[in-house]
């Protein structure tokens, strides 16, 4: 059966900083033609994207270096770090700059000039957006089985991904948001739609943010993988031949999509030691294929 294509973590991260670019550049310049709030709040969440993403393509260049004796199993929770300063940069600033500039607009008020421009340029950032936002799910779905989307979503490891669908999203949704202030502005002329559009971006995108920083604090603890995975690694390894049962399992994330499984298994009797490692080297080998995540499994014969 022909594999889905499979977006890289390397590709999602530069998509979404090449969109962040293009917003920053167009945004900012239209904002200061038509002294729109919404389009000050899109450049503005640009600037903290692109920074967003800057910290999330040092996070994967350092989390692939290889292991070492300080750190056997690789440094690939280094990543979740410097996700973690993303989030908070994002928090501050795409959230609590772009909310004060809005309020401040919304006291003070104003003219907004050559709307149409404004209007066309959120179009274009709806679709570029759109386009990273695409790349960001198909990634983050390559290994999605039967649970809800919501489910994997929290409990999904990938992190760096998750990153980039929250910028990708906010980036989408806040062009649309403010699409629909801009036309409510032509509408009735009334700058207090463009001014809660831009206050509604910096909130949402907050939001976003602090979702981030919440399920990092569980991986960064050490959380488990969802019951499914657990559940298939256990049955896998009781389909091998030879295995008698799984006395203990213990699964833990320890990179973006890289889970180390540890099974204490109790094999059949009669079994010769060169039989023992065969079996072993088989239930390592049927875990990674069966869980794509899993990059490293331990074995350990056990007695119940």
């Amino acid at each position: 059966m022909k594999q889905p294509h499979t977006v890289s973590e390397f590709r999602t991260v530069v998509t979404s900083s090449l969109v962040s670019v293009v917003d920053i550049t167009l945004s900012l310049g239209v904002a200061a033609i038509t002294g729109s709030s919404v389009m000050f709040a899109q450049g503005l969440q640009g600037v903290a994207d692109l920074t967003t993403t800057s910290f999330l393509l040092l996070g994967v260049q350092k989390s692939k270096r290889d292991a070492s004796p300080t750190h056997p199993f690789g440094y690939g929770r280094e990543l979740f770090f410097w996700v973690l300063i993303a989030s908070l940069f994002a928090f501050v600033v795409s959230g609590g700059v772009a909310s004060y500039n809005a309020i401040r607009s919304l006291v003070d008020g104003g003219e907004i000039i050559s709307v149409h421009i404004a209007i066309g340029t959120l179009l274009f950032g709806s679709i570029t957006n759109g386009y990273a936002l695409s790349n960001s799910l198909r990634r983050l779905l390559t290994n999605k089985k039967s649970r809800g989307f919501w489910n994997y979503l929290r409990h999904s490891s990938l992190v760096e991904t998750k990153m980039t669908l929250l910028v990708d999203f906010m980036g989408t949704l806040s062009a649309i948001l403010g699409l629909i202030a801009l036309l409510l502005y032509s509408l009735t002329g009334s700058t207090v739609f463009d001014s809660a559009g831009a206050l509604l971006i910096g909130l949402l995108t907050a939001a976003g943010a602090l979702f981030v920083v919440i399920d990092l604090h569980d991986l960064i603890v050490g959380r488990s993988p969802h019951p499914s995975v657990i559940e298939n690694i256990r049955s896998t390894a009781l389909s091998v031949d030879g295995v008698q049962d799984v006395l203990d399992l213990r699964a833990v994330s320890i990179g973006s999509g890289r889970i180390l499984a540890i099974l204490e298994i109790h094999f059949k009797d009669d079994l010769t030691t060169d039989d023992i490692e065969r079996i072993t080297d088989a239930i390592k080998a049927a875990v990674i294929t069966a869980e794509l995540q899993v990059t490293r499994v331990q074995v350990e014969a056990e007695t119940p």
